[in-house]
């Protein structure tokens, strides 16, 4: 009888405690939390448009006849708040353009060449080229007329060094072919 009382005394102070003791250690935890969001600084919002600009595209020749191979040039500028990277070499850059059907792309050999990244501070300014018969890409002219290509350079925005991100510029240029 003695035993029953004991545990009908011992067993509801039990029970609060494993009631209360995980509520107060999620309150610990929670108010932690709670505490370390307060103090931590606002995070600035990221401008990336536009960073990278094309202020002239073209042709090398810069007249081009049907029948001939010819590669492309293009000048950019960075007018981010963010220094860019981009491949930039004669032998292997990373800048391409997407013809209509009077130019045709052909495989070439590609150079072994490993180039380092070019790095673009802001309102800098430099010549990206793709050379046919050493990038890997030849532009042959296959008919008379205008053609209306899209050129690319993929590029990263290096906003810290912790945080790159991937991005791509664009632009649209004519190509004049003559006979």
């Amino acid at each position: 009888m003695k035993l029953f009382i004991s545990l009908s005394l011992i067993l509801p102070i039990v029970v609060t405690i494993v009631l209360l003791v995980p509520q107060l250690v999620i309150n610990s935890q929670s108010t932690g939390v709670n505490e370390s969001l307060t103090n931590s600084q606002p995070i600035e919002p990221i401008n990336l448009s536009p960073i990278l600009k094309f202020e002239k595209v073209k042709t090398i020749p810069n007249e081009i006849h049907v029948g001939e191979k010819f590669s492309i040039s293009a000048t950019v500028v960075n007018t981010g708040s963010y220094p860019v990277t981009f491949i930039a070499n004669l032998c292997d850059s990373e800048l391409y353009a997407m013809f209509d059907n009077k130019v045709g792309e052909l495989n070439a050999p590609e150079c072994k060449m490993v180039s380092e990244p070019v790095i673009l501070n802001t309102g800098e300014k430099s010549i990206v080229q793709r050379i046919s018969d050493l990038s890997g890409i030849t532009y042959k002219a296959l008919e008379e007329g205008k053609s209306n290509a899209m050129v690319v350079l993929p590029y990263t925005i290096n906003v810290s060094d912790d945080v790159s991100l991937d991005n791509q510029v664009k632009n649209t240029f004519t190509v004049t072919i003559n006979s």
